[in-house]
């Protein structure tokens, strides 16, 4: 269940509005990658001890969820194989290249953001436990940013970092505590090239693993949402 009230909430403001302002200048190359990397690794020391503080709940990569919710059907771009990690750099922020990534498309054939079969939004929800660290709700059409709206989890337990993107809403904010099957949006197009005429209503979802420096590589994770796909189903 998704925690957030009262002294919780000021304690929030701390660390995580932190590390929210610190995202939105990695994404729009506003800090220097030195400076960004030092911070980032600050931060992450500070959001585990909140993580614990508060109680945030230990989920084994095993247990992780599919991270889409009350869908008819779902089809991964180029059969899974869209993942290229290939000049990807986190601290490049927009103008990194590669798509260390995978999107889940939905049926949306005339692009209305609703499942074809039910007429509802598709929700997104958080695959891990962790904590948000970073979301965007503030984006509009005309905008250059590619992710759109989107939320990132720091998943304490598995030392990395997930990024869902191109959400049509987004209901959680910084200092948020989840536990896997948590509720975090909704599928959308919104983002520089999903919002395009040819743009597919799909999740985008990556998972960026800290390495023993603090430093955020991107992680293939096909095998772990086929899995959780096939457990769910």
């Amino acid at each position: 269940m998704i925690t957030s009230s009262g002294n919780l909430y000021s304690q929030k403001k701390n660390i995580c509005n932190k590390w929210d302002i610190l995202d939105s200048m990695i994404t729009n190359l506003q800090i220097e990658e030195d400076e960004a990397f030092d911070l980032m690794k600050e931060y992450n020391t500070e959001v585990r001890s909140y993580f614990r503080q508060h109680k945030g709940v230990n989920v084994s990569r095993n247990d992780w969820v599919f991270p889409l919710k009350n869908y008819t059907s779902v089809h991964y771009r180029d059969y899974g194989n869209d993942y290229k990690v290939a000049g990807y750099d986190y601290f490049q922020g927009s103008n990194t290249k590669g798509h260390p990534a995978h999107d889940l498309m939905i049926p949306d054939k005339n692009k209305d953001l609703l499942d074809d079969s039910t007429l509802k939004p598709v929700d997104v929800v958080s695959m891990s436990s962790g904590v948000v660290v970073a979301t965007d709700t503030t984006w509009k059409a005309g905008s250059l940013l590619r992710g759109g709206k989107y939320v990132k989890i720091f998943d304490v337990t598995n030392n990395g970092l997930f990024y869902y993107s191109h959400l049509s809403e987004v209901i959680v904010r910084p200092g948020d505590i989840v536990v896997s099957g948590d509720k975090i949006g909704e599928v959308g197009r919104t983002g520089r090239k999903a919002n395009l005429k040819e743009g597919k209503t799909h999740l985008h979802i990556s998972f960026l693993k800290f390495n023993e420096d603090g430093y955020p590589f991107p992680e293939d994770i096909i095998k772990d949402l086929r899995n959780s796909e096939i457990r769910e189903n």
